[in-house]
């Protein structure tokens, strides 16, 4: 692992609308090692590697990551081309002020991701990265992913997630990947460290899984206190991150994992018939949904709200991520 190569990613300054300094460094990044590199409208960045070596039948992995951070205090740094200073200490990264010295955010949500992403073009010859723009204010760059870019990728990793044992399997009430691929990756994902399957918050891949055919998960990668002034990132497991990364891809290879998604139907009927017989209870499931489907619902409304506490997202965040798994789900009246 390259401690040096993680640092100045870290260094860079950047917020939401404003990601220009991590935008110009992946790209510098790409012509340096001669990859393919293009900028769409939103600003999202998207490499390819590899293009003469792919034949008939092969598909690209592809690796994601934000470029913003929440950290708004740092907006000065990005005008004047300032970096934070990076500081390490017993195997932990934090970040300060260039010009106060006080500790800020170190944006390892999800400058980390970047790094992983970039060392993976490094480790692989044929590979694809999409880096999205404004992220933490409601996927706004993924959620205009340029379509053409996705056609030939065969499934796609996230480093998004805190610690280095997490892996989200429902995003936001999508499910990022079917039971069939999840039999695949568990068993790699658990000799790498990673056994935590969970129901989080919002990333980028939220927005992948709904608009393509392949399947995604998002990892963590060695980042805590996000969305904090104490923010800081954990080296040995961001390497654990990108070990599980490498391990993937390796076994993964140049395949199309195809997502079987499951239609679910509305649990609570968005109009009512009024001639409908509601003391008939033989109608109840017709109604509601079966009891299992209302458990299976209880259960990920729950696990969300959970994790989003435990994240440090306030109420408000949390009974919008909730109104929003009801209507992606259309469990709605």
């Amino acid at each position: 692992m390259n401690i040096d190569f993680l640092k100045e990613i870290l260094s860079l300054p950047s917020i939401s609308s404003n990601e220009s300094m991590v935008r110009d460094y992946i790209l510098e990044f790409a012509e340096e090692n001669q990859i393919l590199s293009t900028v769409d409208h939103k600003g999202n960045v998207y490499l390819t590697k590899g293009k003469e070596k792919m034949t008939s039948g092969e598909y690209y992995p592809c690796v994601v990551s934000h470029m913003d951070t929440v950290h708004r205090s740092h907006i000065e740094y990005i005008i004047n081309k300032e970096r934070l200073d990076i500081v390490e200490d017993d195997g932990k990264l934090t970040a300060r002020h260039p010009n106060t010295d006080k500790q800020t955010g170190i944006g390892g949500d999800d400058k980390c991701g970047v790094y992983v992403c970039l060392e993976m073009f490094n480790k692989f010859d044929v590979l694809k990265g999409a880096f999205f723009v404004e992220e933490e204010i409601g996927m706004r760059g993924s959620r205009e992913s340029d379509d053409k870019f996705f056609e030939n990728v065969g499934y796609a990793i996230q480093f998004d997630a805190p610690s280095d044992n997490w892996i989200s399997e429902v995003c936001s009430g999508v499910k990022l990947f079917d039971g069939e691929f999840k039999e695949e990756i568990t068993q790699t994902l658990n000799e790498s460290g990673y056994t935590k399957f969970s129901n989080d918050p919002f990333t980028d891949v939220n927005q992948l899984a709904t608009k393509y055919d392949f399947n995604c998960l998002n990892l963590g990668c060695g980042y805590y206190r996000q969305h904090t002034d104490s923010e800081y990132v954990v080296i040995e497991e961001v390497s654990n991150s990108l070990k599980a990364g490498e391990k993937l891809i390796t076994k993964l290879g140049l395949e199309k994992y195809t997502h079987n998604k499951i239609t679910s139907k509305p649990v609570i009927m968005e109009n009512y018939d009024s001639g409908y017989d509601y003391g008939n209870v033989d109608n109840y499931d017709t109604l509601y949904g079966d009891e299992e489907e209302l458990d299976e619902v209880s259960e990920s409304i729950t696990e969300l709200v959970i994790s989003m506490n435990d994240q440090g997202y306030d109420v408000e965040d949390i009974k919008d991520e909730v109104a929003k798994y009801l209507i992606d789900n259309s469990l709605y009246v």
